[in-house]
């Protein structure tokens, strides 16, 4: 923003090579022009310096925002990582249910079936596991056995 401080500085070399006569209206309403547009061009060249400032303040602000989310989040995104969600949609009503499959056949204890929770139909796990894992099988051969 100098052009502007460097312009009106040329607009009042032209007005001191003009000698203007500041007796008449017009000498004195131009010079207070010039004083005006002079004051104006200050507070914008001083506005345009406070935003620079502002910006490179802004600036190291997000980048130590982007380090302490780093730290903080590292640990979440690696576990995120390996888990997966699995879709199944309920037999009865079609409700999409959201479940990790893969976790549920891990769990020796964790049973077989899911609970739509929009009407409440069980659901067996089995039948929509393709884990290969083979422990839903063999899950599923004991229970037939009893």
């Amino acid at each position: 923003m100098s052009f502007l401080l460097e312009r009106v500085s040329y607009l009042k070399g032209l007005a001191d090579g003009m000698e203007l006569d500041q007796a008449t209206k017009e000498g004195k309403l131009l010079v207070q022009i010039l004083d005006v547009l002079d004051d104006m061009a200050q507070a914008i060249h001083e506005l345009d310096e406070e935003v620079g400032d502002i910006d490179e303040y802004i600036e190291l602000m997000d980048e130590d925002l982007t380090e302490v989310e780093e730290a903080l989040f590292e640990d979440i995104d690696d576990e995120d990582d390996d888990d997966e969600i699995d879709e199944i949609t309920c037999p009865e009503c079609g409700e999409l249910i959201y479940t990790d499959l893969d976790a549920l056949c891990d769990d020796p204890d964790a049973e077989l079936e899911i609970e739509c929770p929009n009407c409440g139909t069980v659901i067996e796990i089995a039948d929509e596991c393709d884990c290969g894992c083979c422990s839903c099988d063999d899950k599923e051969s004991d229970e037939e056995k009893k």
